[in-house]
């Protein structure tokens, strides 16, 4: 049995009204899932303030409320403690909560604008042919044999912790996982010690939440500084920002990249549309590699992964076969139909992500390159002329189309992309519906070509401003295949 005053740190105690010493069941933020004796944060959000629901909560059968608000005289029934930071208040109590999981937990935590989710697939894979390995991310939360979705890249904090505590019982020997600049800026993170942290790669995005990207960047470093003398940083040093990165460190670090200066590097590589062979040099010598993953942009992934657990001594011949048998993770870079010609969906939404796809097909492409994308509504809106730039650069034909509209016009949408294309550029259709876009790509792809498909990758839903969709590329090209060969 926990007892408020147990998880209340001297930081987190404005004032409080109320006895301390009161049973908590549990953290909850949300006042719909509150059940008896559980403590309500109340979060003053974007759009909503967790105060307006504190009668719900009470109601629920909370028996205490913290919240940044002093406690009205109305709600005496309840213990209320007002905090200076609510948000910092529900990561350390969430924590305490669940005793400190990454004191026992060794976490790894990678982030970048791209290449998070397949890098934490590729480092849990690795570890795990040493030792049970849990991960959490876009794809979920998970270890062998438990598996659960999230709805953001990082969960809030009671359940970052709560999973941690189940992998800790489990025995999971790790935990890697995905850190989203919105989680280091909203304090998700903030009581987690991690013993290293990756770092991908830097470029426009969520310019709707950090509005520069000084303070997008910032964010990022801050996982880093969190970084004791002891622990590991490895760093991508083909991305400009990881010299900046590398000039804050306190702790040991590793390099990867092409760059002949980088610690993990390729000596020689091939890529084909079987996956990646390359030759690495480390600092534990050469390593062979076979990967059934796509594209120079993988080859930096897998180096991330190699370097991530070559500093945690796994050998390298376990690195070697557990390359070869990791799976295109869901949603990147996976193969929706082959015949004459190849189907491809991925999850790239940024200009730097499309960019890095379209160069890699585009080095092992006979035919044509057909690219199918759009743009999310209601999020950073310069990244959209950007990636116009990108895909008129590299693409043979476009076909812009609607991602997830959200509270968005998408013909406005379409129009803000449509704006980026080069002067000239005439090689592109518009159609807002994106079934009918995926399926006017599959008519026009002829043998040797391949079609594109970007921006909804895992994705089996589409946000419109008044409903969300069942909505799953997959399905479309699988259902249009079908009837081209009927």
């Amino acid at each position: 049995m926990k007892y408020l005053e147990e998880l209340l740190g001297k930081q987190e105690s404005l004032a409080w009204r109320g006895d301390l010493h009161v049973p908590v069941t549990g953290i909850e933020y949300d006042s719909r899932k509150v059940k008896k004796n559980n403590c309500y944060l109340s979060i003053k959000g974007f759009v909503k303030d967790g105060i307006a629901y504190v009668s719900e909560a009470i109601g629920n059968g909370a028996s205490a409320v913290v919240s940044i608000h002093p406690p009205p005289p109305d709600h005496c029934q309840v213990t209320w403690v007002q905090v200076k930071n609510d948000r910092r208040a529900l990561s350390a109590m969430a924590n305490r909560f669940f005793d400190d999981p990454s004191k026992v937990l060794p976490v790894i935590g990678v982030t970048g604008t791209n290449g998070k989710t397949t890098t934490v697939g590729l480092i849990q894979a690795l570890l795990h042919s040493e030792a049970k390995t849990a991960a959490i991310g876009t794809l979920g939360m998970n270890f062998a044999g438990y598996g659960q979705p999230t709805k953001l890249t990082t969960p809030e904090a009671p359940e970052l912790f709560a999973f941690m505590a189940e992998a800790v019982r489990a025995g999971c020997a790790n935990l890697v996982m995905e850190v989203s600049s919105a989680a280091l800026s909203l304090n998700r993170v903030d009581d987690i010690c991690f013993s290293q942290a990756v770092f991908t790669s830097f470029s426009g995005d969520h310019l709707d939440f950090h509005r520069t990207m000084e303070n997008y960047f910032e964010a990022k470093l801050s996982l880093f500084k969190k970084l004791g003398s002891d622990n590991w940083a490895i760093i991508n040093g083909d991305d400009a920002s990881g010299a900046r990165i590398i000039r804050e460190l306190d702790c040991r670090y590793l390099t990867y990249g092409f760059s002949e200066q980088a610690d993990v590097r390729p000596l020689k590589y091939a890529f084909s549309l079987e996956g990646v062979k390359a030759v690495l040099q480390t600092p534990r010598g050469k390593i062979e590699i076979q990967s059934r993953l796509l594209g120079r942009f993988n080859l930096l992934n897998i180096m991330a992964a190699v370097s991530s657990v070559l500093v945690k001594g796994v050998a390298v011949e376990k690195i070697h076969a557990a390359l070869a048998a990791f799976p295109p993770v869901k949603g990147r870079v996976n193969i929706a139909h082959s015949g004459d010609f190849l189907v491809v969906v991925d999850y790239a939404h940024t200009d730097d992500a499309l960019e890095n796809l379209l160069v890699a097909f585009r080095e092992i492409t006979r035919g044509r390159l057909i690219l199918v994308f759009g743009a999310g509504g209601s999020r950073d809106k310069t990244k959209r002329p950007r990636m116009a730039q990108v895909a008129c650069r590299y693409a043979d034909w476009v076909v812009v189309t609607s991602d997830n509209p959200r509270q968005e016009d998408p013909q406005a949408i379409i129009a803000d992309i449509t704006a980026g294309f080069a002067g000239g550029f005439a090689s592109f259709s518009t159609e807002p519906d994106r079934r009918a876009a995926i399926e006017n790509a599959l008519d026009m792809a002829a043998k040797g070509d391949v079609v594109l498909i970007a921006g909804k990758g895992h994705e089996d839903y589409q946000i419109f401003r008044d409903r969300t969709v069942h909505f799953d590329d997959f399905e479309v090209v699988r259902g249009k295949m079908r009837e081209k060969h009927a």
